[in-house]
């Protein structure tokens, strides 16, 4: 299941972009590590995050910027995990 990565910029845009397949095989070809292995420490270096947002944003259409370009514009990135289930909350019986 795809994640979203969240994205603030420096001028205060926040950008909310979904990691797509095609990023996680980009990003194994370039690190050389399994995405699944990255992900899943406790500390998740931060060139890893970066990579993924990237990509995720120019996948939206959300950045024309070559990576050191648009790196220069960010403040900070974060993982989203899984994307919340859309359906209403159920109210517990007897409420």
């Amino acid at each position: 299941m795809p994640i979203d990565v969240t994205v603030q910029h420096r001028d205060g845009q926040t950008v909310t972009a979904t990691v797509w397949p095609s990023t996680e095989v980009e990003f194994e070809d370039h690190f050389e590590i399994v995405w699944s292995e990255a992900f899943a420490r406790d500390h998740v270096p931060q060139k890893y995050l970066y990579f993924v947002a990237y990509h995720a944003e120019k996948d939206a259409g959300k950045t024309g910027l070559d990576f050191p370009e648009w790196l220069r514009t960010v403040a900070s990135v974060a993982i989203a995990g899984e994307p919340a289930d859309p359906s209403p909350p159920v109210a517990p019986p007897g409420s």
